[in-house]
């Protein structure tokens, strides 16, 4: 027979154990979420990365490109003058002198481009170390706002603490030894002798 002091126990242990249960299972799906959301994230963050790279590859590539053209200008100019010169019909060591001037501007010339594209190179690799950078914070920064999973020794003292509270309610309402049950009455109106 299931006294009224056992039955309140109980429940209240059911209770406490059903609300232990729900806890756990919202933390854990809110975990779950948590970690889509910043593997999700850690993939936007890979994706720009990614296009930040391309981007600064393709204007050092254009960099290079233009200083690659410029380089053939000056030799054509440069073998255009020498041929001006050859063509002029002069003689002495004025032409020699001449030629010489032509390949020194020339020189000085490619010396510019040369130092203009070494700073594009060095802009290069600061863009990069930047994109990277970026991204590694991005990351950091995602993981930052993840939910860890529960811990299931949390779920077990829960289960615990519903099972001692069911008990204490059950120890608070149970009558005390010797008390005789059976002679209480359970009908507010008793009949009189």
């Amino acid at each position: 027979m299931c006294t009224p002091a056992l039955a309140v126990g109980i429940a209240t242990g059911l209770m406490g154990a059903v609300q232990s249960i729900a806890s756990y299972q919202t933390q854990s799906q809110a975990a779950t979420a948590s970690e889509q959301a910043y593997q999700q994230q850690r993939e936007f963050n890979q994706q720009a990365a990614n296009r930040g790279y391309q981007q600064q590859q393709l204007k050092f590539k254009g960099e290079f490109d233009q200083a690659t053209q410029k380089a053939e200008e000056l030799l054509t100019k440069r073998l255009q003058a020498q041929g001006n010169i050859m063509a002029s019909g002069r003689t002495g060591q004025s032409v020699g002198a001449l030629l010489t001037d032509a390949q020194r501007v020339e020189g000085r010339d490619l010396g510019t481009l040369g130092l203009n594209l070494a700073y594009a190179q060095q802009n290069y690799g600061f863009g990069m170390e930047d994109i990277y950078q970026q991204h590694k914070t991005g990351n950091v920064q995602a993981a930052s706002q993840r939910t860890s999973q529960p811990s299931v020794g949390g779920l077990v003292l829960g289960l615990g603490q519903a099972g001692l509270s069911g008990y204490g309610a059950y120890n608070s309402l149970k009558a005390p030894k010797g008390f005789d049950t059976s002679k209480i009455s359970l009908n507010p109106f008793p009949t009189q002798p």
